[in-house]
């Protein structure tokens, strides 16, 4: 073939070992444009040259990797081989991560199927004294959870000006914060009593209470990796014999995560307690929260 021969729609994909569904879709998305599309017809005509991206794009797909990813890799690619290579490495580590998160709850799951609780999240129950606290608040998604709580720290620094906060920094979740549900999420932060609320936070105090906890590592922290902490607490017997609390389930951190390695402690995932049951409760939930009044 001629270097400047056009393909079909049928022949490059022949060629590429895509469906012309999915070049569609390609198109549509723009991730791979034809070089020619009919205005009339509609007919789409792609280069000799593009044939090796529609290939590229299909095993990158069969490695499981999302459109979004794969634009990133070719556009790499499109600049320079090297460039290509450091975006898939980068993937790759992501993609590692991923897959040993999702056999930490697998594994976490098989662990309540058979001991009924799992031993690597021990739970611990404490009292917390009533506190005054700085806080933001905002109705978020996950994708926004880490520079919302880059905000909340500086806006927390300011006003304390110095000061020493009184406690640890704290994510109160009062709904679930993902793809789909944004929450709202509180960060909030003990402070002196001399520490007055300005244009960006409030000042409240938090009741004294009791919650059930576990502490995790920064490996264990990584979404969805934390979900079975969350588990772990949510079906622990100190939960689920008590009453559902008015106060929302929490990260209370003692570390920051971006100074510390992935063995190292970082958060508290704690649950406040409320009432006890006035008849004991037996048995156990299996990955659900405390059974509701």
């Amino acid at each position: 073939m001629e270097d400047d021969e056009l393909l079909s729609i049928g022949a490059f994909a022949r060629r590429t070992r895509l469906t012309p569904k999915a070049l569609r879709i390609y198109d549509r998305l723009g991730l791979l444009t034809p070089e020619v599309t009919d205005v009339a017809t509609g007919y789409r005509r792609y280069g000799i040259g593009q044939i090796r991206t529609g290939q590229l794009i299909g095993v990158l797909r069969g490695a499981d990797m999302s459109l979004a990813d794969i634009r990133l890799v070719i556009d790499d690619i499109t600049r320079s081989a090297e460039l290509g290579i450091r975006r898939l490495d980068a993937l790759q580590t992501e993609f590692a991560r991923r897959h040993a998160d999702r056999q930490l709850l697998l594994q976490h799951v098989q662990a309540t199927l058979s001991q009924g609780d799992d031993p690597m999240y021990p739970i611990h129950v404490r009292h917390v004294p009533a506190q005054r606290v700085m806080t933001m608040q905002r109705r978020l998604h996950g994708h926004e959870t880490d520079s919302f709580v880059r905000e909340a720290k500086k806006a927390f620094a300011d006003c304390l000006r110095g000061a020493a906060a009184t406690g640890p920094f704290t994510l109160i979740f009062h709904g679930v914060v993902d793809a789909e549900h944004d929450g709202p999420l509180e960060a909030a932060l003990p402070c002196p009593p001399e520490i007055q609320p300005d244009e960006r936070i409030g000042i409240r105090t938090e009741p004294a209470h009791e919650e059930a906890y576990t502490t995790i590592t920064k490996a264990q922290w990584d979404y969805p990796a934390i979900l079975a902490a969350y588990d772990a607490v949510a079906c622990s017997v100190d939960v689920t014999s008590r009453r559902g609390s008015r106060l929302s389930c929490r990260e209370v951190y003692v570390a920051e995560p971006d100074d510390i390695g992935p063995n190292d402690l970082v958060c508290d995932v704690a649950f406040p307690l409320g009432e006890a049951h006035t008849t004991p409760r037996r048995g156990r939930q299996v990955l659900g929260a405390p059974p509701s009044e």
